[in-house]
Parts: C-alpha cells; sequence; structure tokens
C-alpha cells in the first residue's frame, strides 16, 4: 500500500489543511505560507508514507511545528533584504516580516494571545475536531498533557471573551466556520516553493564553500 499521487492527495487535503493553518495563524497569506511550508516538507517524505492517513497526519504536525517553532521564521526575516538570497521572497521562511494582522473578530483576537502551543490545542480541538489522539499526534505531546493544554486555553479564552470554557471552546468552533475558502493552484506553490528552496539551498551551499577557499587562500598567502 502507499500514498498514491502526491497531486490527488494535496487536492484532496487543500481545504483541511488550509482550514488548520488559517486557525492557527488568523491570516490568510500567513496561512497560505504555513500551508505550503507544511506540504513541501511532507512532499520530501513522500515515498515513506503507508497511506494517505499516514500522510495527512505528517501535513497537521508539519502545520503545527512552523506556527511553533518561530526560529526558522525569524532567521529568515533577517536574511530577507539581503542580496545573497535575492528573489527568495516566495520561499516559505525567508519572506520579509509582515504586520502582524488586526484581528476583526472578537474570538480571533482573543486566540491571537494564547501562546502558540496553546493556540494550537484549542485549534485542533475545538475548530478542526480532532480527535485526542490524533491533536497529541499533531502536537508531540501525550493525550493527557494536550487535554490539560485545551482547558488552560480554553480558560484563557472564556477570561478575555467573558465566557466559560465551554461557550468559549463553542465560539472557537463559529469561528472556525467561517474560515475563507482554500486558495487555488496549492501544488503548483508547493513544488514551486520547494525548487525555489532547493536553488537558494545551493546558492548558500556555494557561497560558504566560496569564503573558506578564500579563507585558506588567504592563510596561505600569510
Amino acid at each position: 500500500m502507499s500514498a498514491g499521487s502526491f497531486e490527488e492527495f494535496v487536492a484532496a487535503v487543500s481545504a483541511a489543511s488550509f482550514h488548520t493553518a488559517h486557525l492557527l495563524t488568523g491570516d490568510r497569506r500567513a496561512a497560505e505560507d504555513l500551508q505550503q511550508e507544511a506540504l513541501i516538507a511532507v512532499h520530501r517524505r513522500w515515498d515513506r508514507f503507508a497511506d494517505r492517513t499516514e500522510a495527512l497526519a505528517a501535513v497537521r504536525r508539519e502545520l503545527v511545528a512552523a506556527h511553533v517553532d518561530w526560529r526558522w521564521s525569524r532567521v529568515g526575516e533577517s536574511f530577507a533584504h539581503s542580496p545573497l538570497v535575492a528573489g527568495a521572497g516566495g520561499v516559505p521562511g525567508f519572506g520579509a516580516a509582515r504586520p502582524a494582522p488586526v484581528p476583526q473578530d472578537e474570538t480571533a483576537a482573543a486566540l491571537a494571545q494564547l501562546p502558540p502551543v496553546e493556540r494550537a490545542a484549542v485549534a485542533l480541538r475545538h475548530g478542526t475536531g480532532l480527535l485526542e489522539e490524533q491533536a497529541a499526534d499533531a502536537l508531540g505531546a501525550p493525550v493527557d498533557d494536550v487535554r490539560v493544554l485545551t482547558e488552560r486555553a480554553l480558560g484563557r479564552l472564556g477570561e478575555v471573551l467573558g465566557v466559560d470554557g465551554v461557550q468559549a471552546a463553542a465560539r472557537v468552533r463559529e469561528l472556525a466556520a467561517r474560515t475563507p475558502a482554500d486558495p487555488d493552484g496549492v501544488h503548483t506553490r508547493v513544488l514551486d516553493g520547494e525548487r525555489s528552496q532547493q536553488r537558494h539551498r545551493a546558492g548558500l551551499i556555494a557561497l560558504a564553500g566560496f569564503l573558506v577557499l578564500v579563507a585558506v587562500l588567504v592563510l596561505l598567502t600569510v
């Protein structure tokens, strides 16, 4: 058994993955970038997946990891205007920082105040309706920890919104129902992004090699 065609897989999971990405980011453009980055990571390991269920679980893990791990975006931001990576603006992780979106919805604004891991827990459990076991897999944490994390996040949301945890969960579900439609041409964007990453990675490696060579020549001439 195999996961089949990657293009067919992307078509099948595009809406769900964008839905999750939008709940994690609260911004359409940021969600598209997050979705692209996650699908690129999965495409690189495509032949290793036994079936689409396993591949979809990997997409969720990549979405959460990219959302929670701010370090990669900080590195990309620091290089965004460097001539060394000129033209890398379309590569996930190498875009210039955009102003944080100002949520127009009360629930979205409250969700944006949560720490990334708590936001991910609430988004997965109550925004996308994942089972605790599925959310735990995406978060890379034990089920009991995810349960506590989610309850704590709902408590914080409730405090901001002036409701209890049950009502806060309902607000998240209502927000999720208003997620915009997923973008077109996701498969093409994933392949283009992956090629761009490969080109710029090769360019950085070549530059590093050149700098090492220059350093060696300088040492030899001293």
